[in-house]
């Protein structure tokens, strides 16, 4: 029987899969991680983004019936509408109409004031009147008019 030679071979085992991070590895994905916190302040302001045209037409609104409140005399106790006369004897009336409040002169007229209305409330008191707002986007804005005229 021939023996057989076996040969040892030394060699260094190289491993396809490695279990740690190289260097630039690291690098990559501190890069990666520093970039999406840089931006994520701004993706979160545009998700959470809210139009400020409501506030402003709100405001808009409130200043138009304090004009009128402080100018012409206010009639009339309903709830749901402001009732106004002028110097000459003309009657204006500012209400809820379906989803908007509209001004109207001697019951004539259209003038929209406010859009996308919910609920439109004025309460009379002595010197003072307290209009309340509810929008359909569900704010509440309330406003005290002072009564200059009596």
């Amino acid at each position: 029987m021939q023996k057989k030679r076996r040969m040892r071979r030394l060699f260094i085992s190289s491993q396809s899969n490695e279990h740690g991070f190289t260097l630039i590895e690291m690098l990559i994905s501190f890069s990666i991680l520093s970039f999406l916190l840089l931006i994520t302040p701004t993706i979160w302001t545009y998700l959470n983004y809210q139009p400020q045209t409501e506030r402003f037409s709100v405001h808009q609104f409130f200043h138009v019936i304090t004009d009128e409140v402080q100018l012409y005399q206010v009639l009339g106790d309903s709830h749901d509408s402001l009732s106004l006369q002028t110097i000459d004897q003309k009657h204006i009336l500012i209400s809820k109409y379906k989803d908007t409040i509209r001004r109207q002169v001697n019951r004539a007229g259209h003038e929209v004031l406010m859009r996308d209305v919910q609920s439109f409330e004025v309460k009379y008191f002595d010197h003072y009147l307290v209009i309340k707002l509810r929008l359909k986007s569900g704010n509440l804005y309330e406003k005290v008019i002072t009564k200059f005229n009596k």
